[in-house]
């Protein structure tokens, strides 16, 4: 599973509520109330930011319903075999279907063949299995994770699907971009955003963590989302990752159109090489101009000190025009526009900034060296 729960060393939830998916209260007590009154809704979109929650919070659903605790039916037995399955993702009863995942198609590899949508074929075996009684439980859960990336045949099958859902199944779709899904998609799911954290909430739960080395670097890093901060702690190197793209966007913006344009010949040439590194800058770029963007539009929001003084040198148009500049690149780079040109205009769209950016940890040079 993507995101990772906010549990402590003997398995008690961390973050102020019953399932232990960090920040996320609001949400969480929403649907203990939908599962205490009976009236859970068919399908739901999580949405928010990659590393907020929206795994677990899914995962935590289906543990709850098909693994409730014995003293309150809204909240887990995560002792029990069946949750442990379920973590797992091996629970028969639950599927998850994402990029790359199975489908009924004997000749479709979608893992080897780099699919970057979730294919028709996927779907249809969804609406298969849905139409299956489920077999070791009440109910039949499907995870889309990713349902931002559905093609648009995927798309209008799942509609379809949505429309007239089979009584025992229950269809939970995870979004980072809730504006990629079909209007009539979106109408036909309760929706339920998931929010980063404050800043010092996380950065209080990191220090009480003894295996958390820098914890107010990776509470910066992380924009307030605890399964990026855990992913950074297994992990060092995406720490390191994580900071160089920030020190980029930095520069960026500080940079002479000449710098920035050899940058884009650079970087537009990677992404014939190395795709997916580049969109992880491009994701990372986005985050930092979205927190820049709250820093500058809120001078009291909770955000990184580095994010605060960005802030203070450039306006709220400034930031959001960076924010759009960069979002409009990443959908031209993924509507197969020239890669060059679609950085180029990036670059132009950018806002000028003043003041130096300190060195970072680290340099993408696999990406930016071309």
């Amino acid at each position: 599973m993507a995101d990772v729960s906010a549990l402590d060393g003997a398995g008690v939830p961390l973050g102020g509520n019953a399932w232990g998916v960090f920040g996320q209260d609001g949400a969480v007590e929403a649907l203990r109330r939908a599962i205490a009154s009976g009236n859970l809704a068919h399908a739901y979109l999580v949405t928010g930011p990659d590393g907020v929650g929206k795994g677990t919070l899914a995962h935590r659903l289906a543990q709850t319903l098909i693994s409730p605790s014995a003293e309150d039916p809204t909240v887990p037995d995560l002792t029990t075999r069946v949750a442990r399955q379920i973590e797992a993702d091996e629970m028969p009863d639950i599927e998850r279907i994402a990029l790359g995942g199975v489908c009924d198609e004997s000749n479709h590899d979608h893992a080897a063949d780099n699919s970057t949508r979730i294919r028709i074929c996927q779907v249809r075996r969804l609406e298969r299995v849905a139409s299956l009684a489920p077999f070791a439980s009440p109910r039949r859960i499907f995870i889309v994770d990713t349902a931002d990336q559905l093609q648009t045949e995927a798309a209008h099958a799942l509609l379809k699907t949505l429309e007239e859902p089979p009584g025992q199944v229950l269809i939970l779709l995870l979004a980072t971009d809730p504006d990629a899904l079909l209007p009539t998609i979106r109408s036909r799911c309760q929706e339920i955003p998931l929010r980063p954290a404050p800043y010092s909430d996380l950065l209080a739960v990191l220090e009480d963590d003894p295996e958390v080395a820098d914890p107010v670097t990776v509470a910066r890093l992380a924009h307030g989302r605890y399964g990026l901060a855990m992913r950074m702690k297994q992990d060092p190197t995406f720490a390191v990752l994580r900071e160089s793209a920030t020190t980029e966007a930095r520069r960026l913006a500080r940079a002479s159109r000449n710098e920035r344009f050899d940058f884009a010949e650079r970087f537009g040439g990677a992404w014939y090489r190395e795709r997916e590194s580049v969109l992880q800058t491009i994701d990372l770029w986005r985050e930092w101009w979205r927190d820049v963007l709250v820093a500058a539009a809120d001078a009291a929001a909770d955000l990184s000190p580095e994010a605060k003084a960005e802030a203070t040198r450039c306006t709220p148009a400034d930031a959001l025009r960076a924010l759009r500049a960069v979002q409009t690149a990443r959908e031209h780079l993924l509507a197969n526009t020239h890669a060059q040109l679609a950085l180029e205009v990036m670059m132009l769209d950018l806002p000028v900034l003043t003041g130096d950016v300190p060195a970072g940890r680290g340099e993408r040079e696999t990406v930016t060296a071309g």
